[in-house]
């Protein structure tokens, strides 16, 4: 890659952060208060909390990037400049893939720091270790694996499936933006309704693991052997091998999107 085509590609990437922080950008505010919220209650409470950001952000990446684009109606721009569209689709993925990733390793290394340092055991004293499910965890491996292994699955994990549905958005996008505008603007109130749902199932879901692994309620029995199932195959290297390929099998799907998305745009008339 000369260097000319280095910086077409760093324009294209410029233009679409003008674009992203000109007027008002709903979504963007939404990811840095979400950011604020979750990194304290990371500290606060659990470095667990700081899956959220990888996991729930992933969601917002896109439309945050092109929702003054998909507003003002002015994806067609492009089509006027003198730039070939898989260039286009390159500095799309580029940029929402190195934002991602950049957010995503600063909160991992702030969520670390929480881990090591453990300040919500100042704040709660004795009654933090009955909070701290990090540990619970590693208890239930019975020293299988390590606290800091299982931070990193769970985080490579969240990580994994995040950077996936970036792509997958990103395709959605390209495959038809005005499509897209539709779904994220007049589909809100029954994605809202969706999204209520599946945030009450999860948060259930968490409430009754919590409450079997310090034996509140007498479900693990049936917990156990699912969680020892898992601990054998994420125990190879303290859980860094199985969190390797949960990267890698992500690495691959977005490789894939971003192939797809340029034969698909290519041939797309616009």
């Amino acid at each position: 890659m000369d260097k000319s085509y280095q910086k077409k590609i760093l324009d294209l990437i410029r233009t679409d952060f003008i674009t992203m922080n000109g007027g008002k950008n709903n979504m963007k505010t939404a990811i840095i208060l979400g950011a604020l919220l979750f990194g304290g209650l990371g500290f606060l409470f659990s470095p667990l909390m700081g899956l959220y950001v990888p996991l729930g952000f992933s969601g917002f990446f896109v439309p945050m990037m092109f929702q003054n684009e998909m507003k003002y109606h002015s994806e067609k721009m492009f089509a006027l400049l003198p730039i070939n569209r898989k260039d286009l689709v390159r500095s799309r993925f580029i940029m929402s893939v190195a934002l991602y990733v950049a957010c995503a390793v600063v909160f991992y290394l702030l969520m670390l720091i929480s881990l090591k340092l453990k300040p919500y055991y100042m704040m709660y004293g004795e009654d933090a270790e009955n909070m701290d499910i990090i540990k619970m965890l590693a208890k239930v491996s019975n020293g299988q694996m390590t606290e800091l292994g299982i931070f990193n699955l769970l985080y490579f994990g969240a990580f994994s499936f995040g950077s996936t549905f970036i792509s997958g958005y990103l395709r959605k996008y390209f495959k038809d933006a005005q499509a897209f505008d539709i779904t994220m603007s007049k589909g809100l109130k029954k994605a809202t309704k969706r999204d209520y749902q599946y945030t009450l199932i999860a948060f259930v879901i968490i409430v009754v693991v919590i409450l079997g692994v310090i034996d509140v309620l007498p479900v693990r029995s049936a917990v156990v052997p699912v969680m020892q199932l898992l601990i054998q195959l994420a125990q190879i290297a303290d859980g860094f091998l199985l969190g390797a390929v949960l990267v890698t099998m992500a690495i691959l799907s977005t490789v894939y999107k971003y192939i797809c998305t340029i034969l698909e745009y290519d041939e797309k008339e616009l």
